[in-house]
């Protein structure tokens, strides 16, 4: 789905459109509402979430057994990593990380208070994620896992140590709709490198925070041990055809919460010019970036635009063009004219920038 913010418009076309279809599904059966995650990003992300919110009330999905709303996550294993706690704001569970933090007590939250007024932040872990190079600069110090290496963490990093790519690694991965699915090691780790989970279980060991763990199977039981609704699952009940938690009795743990019945606040004016969101292809990404038999797939970055907003800024397939995203940098780039791309907007084939508005114009134009 697009990450295209709505405009007053198109929040009348929503209502109408809800009215709609709850007509002809009132009592008639179950509903599933598919919505990309990037839709209730950046500042008119709570706009959106409040509309998806309306139409799954007017819908009536809570009072349906088998119907729901399935997010697509903007990154791989998304929903997963946020159940298990990996994600910013979160603890295990889809808990609430301040209120888990407030429950470790008052002298836990004290120790956070002034550990941030001591000044400088403290040593950085990047697990396979990224940082700018100002964010790891103000830390005290940098520790990477990182399947290959780059300029930031070349110029700031104390220690790089190496990240398994998707083909090395075991463990689980889970779908959109819930389903845990096992994910098994297809190639060994390459020299004395070590399955990631291990070498964070010596550091933790070494840090006095060891859990004891000794195999992959170990590391599923801690996290089913610390998300309620994962109680008790294991890789031989995932085996090959995975397994949804919300079908076990465990599922009870869930947290739950009412949707909202109040009026739908009038959304910002859209901003002007292209919104610009990512459409990263299969080719592209660091692995085929290093890989010599892949390399030749990458096509470069592609800015995918409409039929409409082509023919208006006089585009052909194949020009190069220049995209201003949100004021922030520049990003040179090849048209690919698609009928499936919504007017008003353009998507670049690689996640260079954040989504936002844009403004593309022709190489020509900007050399003359």
């Amino acid at each position: 789905m697009p990450d295209n913010p709505y405009t007053t418009e198109s929040l009348l076309a929503i209502r109408k459109l809800t009215r709609a279809v709850a007509d002809v599904l009132r009592g008639a059966g179950d509903v599933v509402i598919l919505w990309g995650e990037r839709v209730i990003a950046g500042e008119r992300g709570v706009d959106a979430g409040q509309a998806l919110l309306a139409v799954a009330e007017a819908l009536g999905v809570a009072g349906k057994a088998e119907s729901g709303l399935i997010g697509i996550p903007a990154e791989t294993n998304g929903r997963g990593l946020r159940e298990v706690g990996c994600a910013a704001g979160l603890a295990p569970g889809l808990a609430d990380a301040a209120a888990a933090s407030s429950a470790a007590g008052d002298g836990a939250a004290a120790a956070s208070a002034s550990a941030a007024a001591s000044g400088p932040a403290g040593a950085l872990l990047l697990f396979e994620a990224d940082a700018s190079e100002a964010e790891m600069a103000a830390a005290s110090g940098v520790v990477a896992f990182a399947s290959f290496s780059n300029e930031a963490l070349e110029a700031e990093a104390d220690v790089v140590l190496p990240a398994p790519v998707y083909a090395e690694k075991e463990g689980t991965v889970t779908h959109p709709d819930g389903r845990i699915q096992r994910v098994r090691q297809a190639l060994g780790h390459a020299g004395e490198s070590r399955a990631g989970w291990w070498v964070l279980e010596e550091l933790c060991r070494l840090a006095g925070a060891g859990t004891g763990v000794l195999s992959a199977s170990a590391v599923t039981a801690l996290i089913a041990e610390a998300v309620p609704f994962y109680a008790d699952i294991t890789l031989d009940e995932v085996g090959g055809e995975g397994v949804r938690w919300q079908d076990r009795e465990a599922a009870q743990a869930a947290p739950s919460e009412d949707l909202p019945g109040d009026p739908l606040e009038q959304p910002p004016a859209a901003p002007e010019g292209l919104i610009l969101g990512s459409a990263p292809s299969l080719w592209t990404g660091p692995a085929v970036e290093h890989s010599p038999s892949l390399r030749f797939l990458d096509t470069g970055p592609l800015a995918l635009v409409s039929v409409e907003d082509a023919r208006r800024l006089g585009l052909r397939d194949g020009d190069e063009v220049e995209l201003d995203a949100s004021g922030e940098r520049t990003v040179t780039a090849r048209v690919e004219v698609r009928t499936g791309v919504p007017a008003g907007s353009v998507f670049l084939s690689r996640a260079e920038v954040a989504p936002g508005p844009a403004h593309i114009r022709a190489r020509e134009a900007v050399a003359g």
